[in-house]
């Protein structure tokens, strides 16, 4: 039998059994997913994965570009084009990626649950030096390709 987690507490204060998410998180996703255009109106249609599946067919491409190894499924910008389409469909932008490294990419330069993103500073967000002792245990620097707890697929 496993150990029972603690409750975490949301950015609104109250106090949230593990497992849950508090419904004012619930209602930001939610409000956050509604404000964001759709796949399609952010390039990402039949004619981008025509041109995503022939660039992952190219010699060179078949390893994820962060150098874990991994097969590439997919074609990361190494600049998020943020609605530039001359930067989405601009190729010496484009490197192959697992979805997996991607996501930690993702969030390490653009910032996810509730990390700042890579060069910022300020806000409610801190973060400790690497070594800090906290109630988790001593804090570690994460990288975009960090796997957590050492597993490997």
């Amino acid at each position: 039998m496993s150990p029972m987690r603690a409750p975490s507490i949301c950015a609104c204060g109250h106090r949230v059994p593990a497992g849950t998410r508090c419904a004012c998180a619930v209602k930001r996703a939610r409000e956050s997913e509604a404000r964001r255009p759709s796949a399609s109106a952010r390039g990402y249609t039949a004619s981008w994965s025509k041109e995503s599946k022939a660039f992952l067919a190219l010699p060179g491409n078949e390893r994820c570009a962060c150098g874990c190894g991994r097969v590439a499924n997919m074609v990361d910008h190494r600049i998020a084009p943020k609605g530039d389409m001359t930067l989405f469909w601009d190729r010496s932008n484009w490197q192959p990626f697992n979805l997996d490294c991607n996501r930690r990419k993702a969030i390490a330069s653009e910032g996810a649950f509730g990390r700042p993103i890579a060069g910022q500073t300020g806000g409610r967000v801190g973060t400790l030096p690497k070594g800090t002792l906290t109630g988790w245990g001593q804090s570690r620097e994460i990288s975009p390709n960090s796997d957590r707890g050492g597993n490997s697929r």
